[in-house]
């Protein structure tokens, strides 16, 4: 169904949905990559939700980004008790996409709302990511193979054979505008770095048990500093304060601590300056993998294999019995070893 349209169909106009979170979106990301390789005039726009445009903003292979800021039109709901202005809101948001005569939706997001949103685009051909959940694949209508995935690239990447590409390489994409380069070129002048000249750690991530114990990061950064005499800086959320400020009281050596202080974009540009990125399973951390930066990652109750890249500048190191705070520190500091030059 779906190849014998494009045999014929020279410009498919093709809507992703991806709607959260940063890592997942940045995960995902090389499906476009890998559609505006085998479909080069292809029209192709992402739908995605307020909290992480940011890092599919101006993305390279896309002519478009819906934003549905869905948590703050309910929060407002809420507020107000006006919830039919939501729903006019919602179906308002429904009609600016369906304009746009979508030809195919691709739901990598894999829930009911996704596919919902999927199945109201109008898209005549409906592909969902294998393994979803909440009965989203039953708002699709061409049928994706599902299967044990090794890796979540290859999950997202599955789709893509119902498009006849079936070779295809896990290269996230996160574009760095120039004024964000600018602006980290200032933050580094303003505090004394120098490019690849210091380290970034990145304590917080959205789930307690994906934690790394602050003490242990105080000690990293310590050993860190004395090893290459190279300057230690904190990035977080303004809601990582209380944990980031335990690294800074813990170390000799005080770091930088930027918690708070910039957006996604900022820190983008920023952690692609510097010489290693030090994280838990969360999205900055895809954040640097997708700019370039080596990284070294903690993981413990998710699987570090399933989220790998196989490339020699980045390191996952996986807490025994699925414990974040059974990686040591000197696992740590031998991983961040193994990638200076």
């Amino acid at each position: 169904m779906l190849d014998q349209f494009l045999s014929h169909q020279k410009f498919p106009r093709i809507l992703i949905l991806r709607l959260s979170s940063i890592g997942d979106v940045l995960q995902a990301s090389p499906v476009a990559r890998e559609l505006r390789k085998a479909f080069p005039s292809a029209y192709i726009s992402w739908l995605i939700e307020s909290k992480s445009q940011e890092v599919i903003q101006d993305n390279s292979n896309l002519d478009s980004v819906f934003v549905w800021p869905r948590k703050e039109w309910n929060a407002e709901a809420k507020k107000t008790g006006d919830y039919h202005a939501l729903v006019r809101k919602n179906l308002a948001f429904v009609k600016q996409i369906r304009k746009e005569k979508f030809q195919i939706s691709i739901d990598l997001h894999g829930m009911f709302r996704s596919g919902l949103l999927g199945y109201l685009s109008g898209a005549k051909y409906r592909l969902c990511l294998p393994n979803s959940r909440e009965y989203a694949e039953h708002f699709a209508n061409v049928k994706v193979k599902t299967g044990n995935f090794p890796t979540v690239f290859s999950r997202y990447l599955s789709v893509l054979k119902e498009f006849g590409i079936h070779r295809t390489e896990p290269e996230m994409e996160m574009q760095i505008s120039l004024c964000d380069e600018r602006f980290a070129m200032e933050f580094m002048a303003n505090y004394g770095l120098k490019k690849k000249g210091f380290f970034i750690l990145n304590p917080a991530t959205s789930q307690p048990n994906k934690c790394w114990s602050t003490d242990k990061f105080a000690k990293l950064g310590d050993m860190l500093v004395d090893t290459y005499q190279l300057p230690i800086l904190l990035l977080g959320a303004k809601s990582d304060r209380p944990l980031t400020k335990k690294i800074v009281d813990g170390m000799r050596h005080k770091p930088i601590d930027a918690t708070g202080l910039v957006n996604l974009k900022q820190l983008g540009a920023i952690t692609k300056q510097a010489r290693t990125f030090i994280s838990g399973d969360t999205g900055p951390l895809y954040i640097a993998q997708a700019v370039g930066t080596p990284t070294v990652a903690i993981f413990g109750p998710t699987n570090a294999n399933y989220y790998s890249l196989e490339k020699k500048n980045h390191i996952f190191i996986q807490g025994r019995d699925a414990c974040t705070n059974n990686v040591t520190i000197i696992e740590l500091y031998r991983a961040v070893r193994q990638l200076m030059p």
